[in-house]
C-alpha cells in the first residue's frame, strides 16, 4: 500500500470524520452481504470495502445474477472508444427482455445508472447487491411484481479501467478507483445533450428503445464537509411535465426521504454553492447537459444521488443501496401512477404560440430549511502560505432559507417547428440519435418564417468540453422565405418537442449552437482589398446620403474599421454571416 493510499484509509477511519453510529453498522449493506451466497459477493464486499472492482468484475456479478435467476439477462448496448463492451441489465418478471415487449407489461421502468464518473464509488457496487437481494436471496423479490429494472453496471467502462490510487484526491477510498472521463476525456455528465462521446450515443439509443419511467444516476459528491451522507437533487418543478413532477413531489420524495432517515441517514439537499448563515440554500434545475436534467427534459422521474466524499466507502455504499431501496418501495406502492404520468406526458404535447422556459433562475421565496453541517476552524498551511479550512466532528445546526422552486429565466415562444436546410445534417442526426421525428421536405414551400441573425459574437479563450461556445446577442425578425425539398422539418408538436427546442432554440443553454455546432457561421470567409473598395465605398457614400450620415454618427476613425463597416453594407459582404440557417417555421 503506497503511503498515500494508507492516508486515505486513516482519514476515513479517524474520529476527525463524521459518522454516526447508524453510519457505522450501515444495516441494510451488511445484512445484504450476509445472507449473500459466495459466489455472488462483489469484490467491494469480499475486501470489506477497501477496494472496488475492476470492470470484468463487475459484469461477472452481473452474468452470475443472469445465470441464477430466469428473470434476468445482459443486454449488449455497443463498444466503447477503447473497444470494451457496454452492458444494460434487464430484471423483469415477465421475461420481457426487449424493450417492446417491456412496455406491453405496462409496468413502469426504474433504470438505476452507475459509475458515469468512475471515481465516484458505491453506486456501482450497491446496485448490484441490490438486485442480487431482489433476484437471488429473494428479499426483495415482491419488487418484481409492480416494476421493471434496468441497471447500468458502468456508464463510463473505458474511465473505470483508468484506475489509480491516486484518482480523484477528494474522495476517502477505496484504495483504486476509476477515473471521471472518458478515454476521449469527454465528461460524460455534460454530453447528454450534444452527444459527442460514443458511449453517450449507445446511451441515448437504448434510453430511446426502453423509455424508462425513472431513472436513478449515482454520483459522490465533494467539496464541503456535512453531516449527511447522501444528498440528492430531484426534478419536481417546472422543468419538468406537471404530472410527472406531481408524483414525484407528492409520492417519491416524500415517502423516500421518510424511509432514508427512519434508517439512520443523514439527508440533504445538494447545492453547489457556498452554505453560509444569512444566506439562502439554492437550487436551480440543472439542463439537459446533466443526466437528471435530461430525464426531466424528457418528462421522466429523475434522481441525481450524490453521497459525500469524506464518509467511508461503505457508508456511501450503504447510502446509494438505501436509496434506491426506497425508490422501489415508492414505485411498488403507486408505481401506475407514474406510469400514467409519464404516458400523459408523452401525449400533451407542445402547442405551437405558447411560451415554454428553456432556462431557469431561482424563485425569491423558499421555505424554511435546517442545515446539517459541521464546526469548523482554520490554520495556517506552512506548504501553500496561507489560511487553510479545516472541518470538525462537531454538528452545526443552522435554519437557512431553502430555494427549490424556480421561474423562468428565459423564456421563447413555441414555433409550429425548424427548416434546416440539407447541408446542416449533423443537426438531422444529432435530433435523430434523441429519438425525435424529423421530415424530408417534399416540395418547394414560401411562407412568413423567422430568421435570427447574431451580433457582439465573442468567444471564451478555451474549451469546454470540447466545444467553443460563443456569447452572442440575437434579433428575430419575419421574413418570407422558401423552403424546397432540400430541407428537413421538425414539428415541435411531437413527445420529444421540448428536446427540439432545446437543441434548436439559440438562447436554450444547451443549443446546438450554444455547444459551437453553428461556428461556422461567425467567420467571416472573403474580404475586400482596399485598393479594389476604395472606389465603390466612395460610390456607395455619393449615391446614399443617409449612410454617410450612419458612417458619420458611428464616428469610426481608424481606416480599416471604416472599411469593414461599409463593406458589410455592401453587395459584396456575405449575407449568410451570423445568421442563423435554421428557420423557424410559423405556420
Amino acid at each position: 500500500m503506497t503511503s498515500f493510499v494508507l492516508l486515505l484509509t486513516l482519514m476515513a477511519s479517524n474520529e476527525s470524520v463524521w459518522v454516526t453510529d447508524a453510519m457505522k453498522a450501515a444495516r441494510n449493506l451488511n445484512e445484504s452481504t450476509k445472507r449473500s451466497p459466495k459466489n455472488l459477493l462483489t469484490y467491494a464486499e469480499k475486501t470489506e470495502w477497501r477496494e472496488t472492482g475492476n470492470y470484468d468484475e463487475i459484469v461477472d456479478v452481473y452474468l452470475k445474477l443472469a445465470a441464477a435467476s430466469p428473470y434476468a439477462r445482459m443486454i449488449d448496448i455497443g463498444a466503447t472508444p477503447q473497444g470494451r463492451r457496454m452492458y444494460i441489465f434487464v430484471a423483469s418478471k415477465d421475461k420481457a427482455f426487449d424493450a417492446v415487449t417491456a412496455r406491453k407489461t405496462g409496468k413502469p421502468i426504474v433504470f438505476f445508472q452507475n459509475a458515469i464518473h468512475p471515481g465516484e464509488n458505491g453506486g456501482k457496487d450497491a446496485a448490484v447487491m441490490l438486485l442480487r437481494d431482489i433476484l437471488v436471496t429473494k428479499k426483495y423479490e415482491s419488487f418484481l411484481d409492480s416494476a421493471m429494472i434496468l441497471s447500468m453496471p458502468a456508464f463510463n467502462v473505458d474511465g473505470l479501467e483508468n484506475r489509480s490510487p491516486y484518482n480523484r484526491i477528494n474522495e476517502q477510498g477505496p484504495n483504486e478507483m476509476g477515473f471521471r472521463v472518458t478515454a476521449q476525456r469527454y465528461n460524460l455528465n455534460r454530453d447528454y445533450m450534444k452527444a459527442d462521446a460514443p458511449e453517450m450515443q449507445n446511451w441515448l439509443k437504448a434510453f430511446n428503445k426502453w423509455q424508462p419511467d425513472m431513472l436513478i444516476d449515482n454520483h459522490v459528491t465533494d467539496g464541503m464537509d456535512q453531516q449527511a451522507e447522501t444528498t440528492i437533487v430531484i426534478h419536481d418543478g417546472i422543468d419538468v411535465h406537471p404530472a410527472v413532477g406531481a408524483w414525484v413531489g407528492k409520492k417519491w420524495l416524500p415517502s423516500m426521504w421518510k424511509g432514508m432517515e427512519a434508517e439512520g441517514h443523514v439527508m440533504g439537499w445538494y447545492v453547489g454553492g457556498p452554505v453560509r448563515p444569512g444566506l439562502p440554500f439554492t437550487m436551480v434545475p440543472m439542463s439537459g447537459r446533466y443526466s437528471d436534467g435530461y430525464a426531466a427534459l424528457r418528462n421522466r422521474a429523475s434522481l441525481l444521488v450524490e453521497t459525500h466524499s469524506l464518509k467511508p466507502f461503505a457508508v456511501r455504499a450503504w447510502g446509494h443501496y438505501d436509496i434506491m431501496l426506497e425508490s422501489l418501495k415508492a414505485v411498488a406502492a403507486s408505481g401506475a401512477e407514474l406510469r400514467a404520468a409519464t404516458t400523459l406526458a408523452n401525449k400533451e404535447l407542445l402547442k405551437p404560440g405558447t411560451k415554454l422556459a428553456v432556462d431557469y433562475a431561482p424563485a425569491k421565496t423558499g421555505e424554511p430549511y435546517l442545515a446539517k453541517l459541521l464546526e469548523t476552524e482554520t490554520y495556517q498551511g506552512s506548504a501553500i502560505g496561507g489560511p487553510v479550512l479545516r472541518y470538525l466532528p462537531k454538528a452545526r445546526d443552522f435554519e437557512v432559507t431553502l430555494i427549490r422552486s424556480a421561474v423562468p429565466r428565459t423564456e421563447i415562444v413555441v414555433p409550429k417547428g425548424y427548416y434546416i436546410p440539407r447541408q446542416w445534417s449533423n443537426v438531422v442526426d444529432l435530433l435523430k440519435l434523441h429519438g425525435a421525428r424529423v421530415e424530408p421536405v417534399s416540395g418547394a414551400i414560401t411562407a412568413e418564417m423567422e430568421v435570427i441573425r447574431f451580433d457582439k459574437v465573442s468567444f471564451p479563450g478555451q474549451p469546454f468540453e470540447g466545444r467553443f461556445m460563443p456569447n452572442f446577442e440575437a434579433t428575430t425578425t419575419k421574413e418570407k422565405r422558401t423552403v424546397d425539398a432540400g430541407y428537413f422539418f421538425v414539428s415541435t408538436n411531437q413527445p420529444l418537442g421540448r428536446v427540439v427546442v432545446n437543441l434548436l432554440e439559440p438562447a436554450a443553454p444547451d443549443s446546438m449552437l450554444k455547444w459551437g455546432s453553428f461556428n461556422t457561421i461567425f467567420e467571416q470567409k472573403e474580404y475586400a482589398s482596399d485598393y479594389i473598395f476604395e472606389p465603390i465605398a466612395e460610390k456607395m457614400l455619393a449615391e446614399n446620403p443617409n449612410l454617410k450620415e450612419e458612417l458619420e454618427a458611428a464616428q469610426i476613425k481608424e481606416a480599416r474599421a471604416r472599411m469593414l463597416w461599409l463593406y458589410k453594407r455592401s453587395p459584396y459582404y456575405e449575407k449568410d454571416k451570423d445568421v442563423y440557417p435554421i428557420l423557424r417555421a410559423l405556420e
